[in-house]
């Protein structure tokens, strides 16, 4: 691993496993945030959160991004840098799965907040010649999740309700399926891809999706011998919400050998027990 690493966003969900996951491979770390010192957290990466300042989302990573590449480039034009881009970037898919030569077409202020970051770092590589890694990751779970986004959502209802004969849990739609990976297979590709030197766009993800239903169930076996029912609140079902997001891999795959290896029931029973 490189000697020296920097990483922004230390206090965030994806930051504090990167964090944890730089420094188990041995590398001198600067983890900076917002918020302090903590490696866990919410973040600002929720795509229903970005509805409610949208100007601020965009805003935040387009200039945070382009000031940091911008650093880089003056100060230490032979680093890597690896933008944390998104999966939503697609937008509603073409096809199944989704590869990196699909069209860029968000369609939440998340998904531009982070289409900008990607296309940013690509512009930087492409005028300046930097080495920029564009991850493109799609929806992550696992310990220390917040509870806005579904698996978070879901461990924080269930520890609200603990000591019960049985519990509720509420989602959105329970037919959405998404591509799931575990946060810590996560930035593990993103150790790799440096390492690899590949430089570029790179979907991380599974490549097979979940239903929210599939998550809840899970939830619900590494919760026994709590009975969960599960029921669906109209208030947190998205309109035209795209049924099936799934990824492709391979690209990822060909150029660092990287394999998802955590299992959902473990990214399930980890984010309960950090809850």
């Amino acid at each position: 691993m490189t000697e020296r690493v920097l990483i922004t966003g230390a206090s965030g969900f994806v930051g504090g496993h990167l964090a944890r996951e730089i420094a188990a491979a041995g590398s001198e770390l600067l983890a900076v945030s917002r918020r302090g010192t903590s490696v866990a957290g919410e973040g600002r990466a929720s795509t229903g959160r970005s509805w409610q300042d949208p100007a601020r989302c965009v805003g935040d990573n387009q200039t945070t991004t382009w000031n940091l590449l911008e650093a880089v480039r003056t100060n230490a034009p032979d680093a890597t840098v690896v933008v944390a881009g998104s999966g939503e970037s697609y937008g509603a898919p073409l096809g199944l799965p989704v590869d990196e030569q699909h069209p860029l077409v968000p369609a939440t202020p998340y998904a531009v907040a982070k289409t900008v970051t990607d296309l940013v770092g690509g512009l930087f590589a492409e005028a300046h010649g930097l080495r920029v890694i564009r991850a493109r990751a799609f929806n992550q779970i696992g310990p220390d999740q917040g509870k806005s986004f579904l698996l978070g959502s879901i461990a924080s209802q269930l520890k609200e309700q603990a000591g019960e004969q049985s519990a509720v849990v509420l989602t959105g739609s329970a037919d959405v399926r998404r591509d799931y990976t575990d946060v810590r297979d996560v930035v593990r590709a993103m150790r790799l891809l440096v390492e690899a030197g590949e430089l570029g766009a790179f979907n991380i993800c599974s490549g097979h999706s979940l239903s929210t239903a599939e998550i809840v169930t899970a939830a619900t076996e590494a919760s026994s011998p709590l009975t969960v029912v599960h029921e669906v609140d109209p208030r947190l079902v998205r309109p035209h919400e795209t049924s099936d997001i799934v990824g492709d891999p391979a690209k990822l795959i060909a150029a660092t050998g990287w394999q998802p290896l955590i299992p959902l029931s473990q990214s399930v029973s980890d984010a309960l027990a950090s809850a």
